[in-house]
This record gives C-alpha cells, sequence and structure tokens, in this order.
C-alpha cells in the first residue's frame, strides 16, 4: 500500500497546482516586504506570529488534553497504530482528545516538529455509539495532513493563506487529497462517507440522513452566494466531499456537482460590480462627502453641547462661528443654552442669545425650557437675562405648569417677583384649576402665597 505511484493518484490533481500557484504568490509578497523598509517589522509578525500562536495552543492541548495511549483507550490506540503502519510513517503521530464543548471536529497540527492529531470529544465518542469505522476514517483523515506534509508546506505561503481565494483553493485541494487518502487506506469508503455525514449532522443522526438525497439537494444549490460560500471557505462542502468520495470508490451517484464556468462568470460579475461602485462612488463624491460633513456635523453639535456644559467660551464662539446651529440639542432635549441656565452662566448665555439661541425652545423629556431650568436652580442671573431677550414667563406645558409656578412652589420669592415684573400672570391655572399661589400654599410658604393673591387681585 505503500507504492509511490498509487500514492501519486491518491493526490487530488489541483492540490500540486494551487500549491504552486500560493507559492509564487507568496515569493512576489516576500519579496514585495523585502524591498520595503517595512519588511524588518513585517516578516518577523507574518511567520512568528502565527508560529507563536500555534505552540501557546498545542502547549494547552499537550497539558490539558487525554492523550491515546495503550492504557488510554487502548482500542483507539491501536487503530492509530495500525493506519500509521499502513500509512508508512517511522514515527505515529500523538493523538489526544479535548472537551469540545459540542463542536465535531479533527484537526492536524505540529509542535516543535512533533507530529500531533486532536480529535473533539464529542466526535471522539463515536466509539461508544458503534461509530468506531467512522472514527478511524477521521484519524486517517488527519494523518493524511501529516503524510502529506501540508502543515510543513502552510509556513512557506503564509501570505497566501491570508490573502482571499488563493490560499483556501489550496486548503480545499488538500482535503480532497486527504478524503481520498483515508478511504483508501481504511479500506472502507462507506465509513468515509459516513464520516463526513457526522460532520454535518452529529454522531446519532448520520445514520438516519438519506444520503442520496443530502447529496441531490445540495448539487441544487446555485447562485452568488452559494458561489462566494464555497470558494472563501478551507474546507469544501461536505456534499462535495462525499460526492469526491463516490467518484473516486467507483460508486454511481444519483446526484452530480458540475464544474462549470459559471464560477468565472460569477467572478468578472463581481469584479464589475467592484469597479461599478468604485464609479458611482467617483461620480457622487460630492454626495458622499456631504454625507461624512452631515457625521461631522453631528460631532460639532455634540462638542457645542459639552463645551457649553464645560464653559468653555472659546470654543463655543470657534463652533458658532463655524456655523454650528446654536440651537442644537442632545440626546433628552437640552440646548446649550439650557445648559448655561444650569450653571447660571450668563457670560456663556449672551454669547448663545447673541448667535441667535431659542429661549423658548422646549425638551421633550420635562417640557423645560431655559427659563425654567434657570428657576429650578435659582439662577436669578441667568433668568433675568432670558427674560430680557424673550423669553415668555407664562409659557405653560401640556399640564399647564408655568414659569410663576415652579418660582413658588420652591419658595423663591425673588424669582417670583423677577416674573411678575416682567409679566407674569398670577391667575394662570393648570390642569388640576390651581395657581401658583395655591401651590406656594401648599408647599408652606404663606407670604408667597398672600403676595401673589393680592398681585392676581390688583390686576
Amino acid at each position: 500500500m505503500n507504492d509511490n505511484h498509487l500514492d501519486s493518484s491518491l493526490i487530488h490533481m489541483k492540490e500540486k497546482r494551487y500549491f504552486i500557484l500560493a507559492l509564487i504568490f507568496s515569493v512576489l509578497a516576500y519579496m514585495a516586504l523585502i524591498i520595503s523598509v517595512l519588511f524588518i517589522v513585517i516578516i518577523p509578525i507574518l511567520i512568528l506570529l502565527p508560529l507563536f500562536a500555534q505552540a501557546v495552543m498545542m502547549a494547552n492541548i499537550r497539558t490539558n488534553g487525554v492523550r491515546i495511549s495503550p492504557r488510554q483507550f487502548p482500542e483507539v490506540y491501536d487503530l492509530v497504530q495500525e493506519q500509521s503502519a499502513r500509512m508508512g510513517f517511522s514515527t505515529v503521530p500523538d493523538v489526544y482528545v479535548m472537551e469540545s464543548g459540542g463542536f465535531l471536529n479533527a484537526f492536524a497540527s505540529r509542535f516543535f516538529g512533533r507530529n500531533m492529531v486532536v480529535l473533539y470529544s464529542d466526535l471522539f465518542e463515536l466509539i461508544q455509539t458503534g461509530g468506531s469505522r467512522e472514527l478511524a476514517y477521521v484519524i486517517s483523515h488527519e494523518l493524511a495532513h501529516h503524510k502529506r506534509n501540508h502543515l510543513v508546506k502552510q509556513l512557506l505561503i503564509i501570505p497566501a493563506l491570508w490573502f482571499p481565494f488563493i490560499g483556501e483553493a489550496y486548503s480545499r485541494a488538500c482535503e480532497y487529497t486527504c478524503d481520498r487518502m483515508a478511504a483508501y487506506y481504511t479500506g472502507d469508503a462507506e465509513a468515509a462517507m459516513d464520516g463526513l455525514t457526522v460532520l454535518a449532522i452529529g454522531k446519532t443522526l448520520y445514520k438516519r440522513v438519506d444520503r442520496e438525497e443530502y447529496l441531490l439537494h445540495s448539487s441544487r444549490e446555485r447562485g452568488l452566494f452559494v458561489w462566494l460560500a464555497e470558494k472563501l471557505s478551507t474546507h469544501p462542502p461536505l456534499p462535495k466531499r462525499i460526492y469526491a468520495i463516490q467518484q473516486f470508490a467507483g460508486i454511481t451517484p444519483s446526484a452530480e456537482f458540475k464544474s462549470s464556468k459559471k464560477g468565472l462568470v460569477i467572478a468578472g460579475i463581481a469584479v464589475l460590480a467592484v469597479a461599478g461602485s468604485i464609479t458611482v462612488g467617483v461620480v457622487f463624491s460630492k454626495g458622499i462627502m456631504q454625507i461624512a460633513d452631515t457625521f461631522m456635523d453631528s460631532a460639532s453639535e455634540d462638542e457645542l453641547l459639552t463645551a457649553a456644559s464645560e464653559g468653555d467660551m472659546e470654543r463655543v464662539q470657534s463652533l458658532l462661528d463655524d456655523g454650528i446651529n446654536p440651537n442644537v440639542t442632545d440626546e433628552e432635549g437640552w440646548t446649550a443654552l439650557m445648559w448655561s441656565a444650569q450653571f447660571n452662566d450668563t457670560e456663556m448665555g449672551n454669547l448663545l442669545l447673541d448667535a441667535g439661541a431659542d429661549p423658548n425652545q422646549v425638551e421633550v423629556s420635562y417640557e423645560e425650557t431655559a427659563l425654567t431650568v434657570a428657576l429650578y436652580n435659582q439662577s436669578h442671573e441667568s433668568a433675568a437675562l432670558l427674560l430680557e431677550h424673550g423669553a415668555d414667563p407664562n409659557l405653560q406645558d401640556s399640564l399647564g405648569w408655568s414659569p410663576l409656578m415652579t418660582a413658588a412652589s420652591g419658595g423663591d420669592m425673588d424669582a417670583v417677583q423677577l416674573l411678575i415684573d416682567t409679566g407674569a400672570n398670577p391667575g394662570l391655572t393648570d390642569s388640576s384649576d390651581l395657581t401658583a399661589a395655591d401651590y406656594a400654599y401648599e408647599n408652606g410658604y404663606e407670604e408667597i402665597a398672600a403676595w401673589l393673591q393680592s398681585r392676581g387681585e390688583s390686576i
């Protein structure tokens, strides 16, 4: 079974072709980096970082995984020994089992020159459900990766592995090769197809799958995204792998996966789409810039509110000079003028009002204005400034609440008098038919209540 001619017939016809293509691409990439001033940094990262990550992962598996041995799952150990001998290994790779969190998978790896095969525990449990033949296929598939030196070759083509399509194409061809080798060295094409079905639906349900129906359905799937899903994957679709084993084993399938030039057509369409997008981007660059300006304006508007809340006069002036609307609001509806009223910052208030800030703008959550914010915080100077610039002392919210009610209910006699002097009507009532005097009396401010009642009688 170790006949060289026979071994070469097991290799998928595209594996060598794609490896040469990936190698040429990688050599060119390395040459481009070498003539670049960045090569001193990029090449070590490109080569050493994947190796370091791989070494750490494998060290974790070696310290936590269960290694198959004559005492640890001896039936699987014997299987590994038998398959390694059939495939001509002088040194049998180490096999480990790791808890997988429900994933069904296995992979081949190397750790400082030592070949390893890692089986996820859910897949390994096939030995308990009568799936030893399928497990033999999976193990043989991973051994085939070592037999073909795929892991060593990948180190030579790292740039291609990071580039879409080229690295994936080589990887898919390698998977087809390992499927063939595993089917051949186990001498069980049926188990190989069942093993792939396990990866599709699980270690229990695979026995109930109608394989031909599964392949037939998959063979009918067409379209751009179906094509892209395959071409951007490191593994061929499972139905195609089963179909390839059927062809290799001389089994007549009921489904047929036709290879056509549609992929090239789709690729051409994709290139044209990209080119078209670039053209559209150029033609409508002005519109794109306007969109970008909108986002920049949004950021500037937020900056205006922040600067106002921090009392940064210079920044607020600069933003206003740049054309930022002084009436912009935050998520809660607050304006820069409300922030100036909150902190009784009359200098900031003057600047904003002169720039066109609306003293009667209402925020949406509590229907406050800059004037009511000033009254709540007893910012008398700001309240006076706002009233001088047109703030309405009789502006009522949806419940009929007025600025005078705010001042009276808070016991702020200075604010009450300021509002009355600027035209506040003490006779206004809210939805409960209560006046500012009523609220002052309710909150224990009898002197303010009496004064307001007297003012109401005199009107």
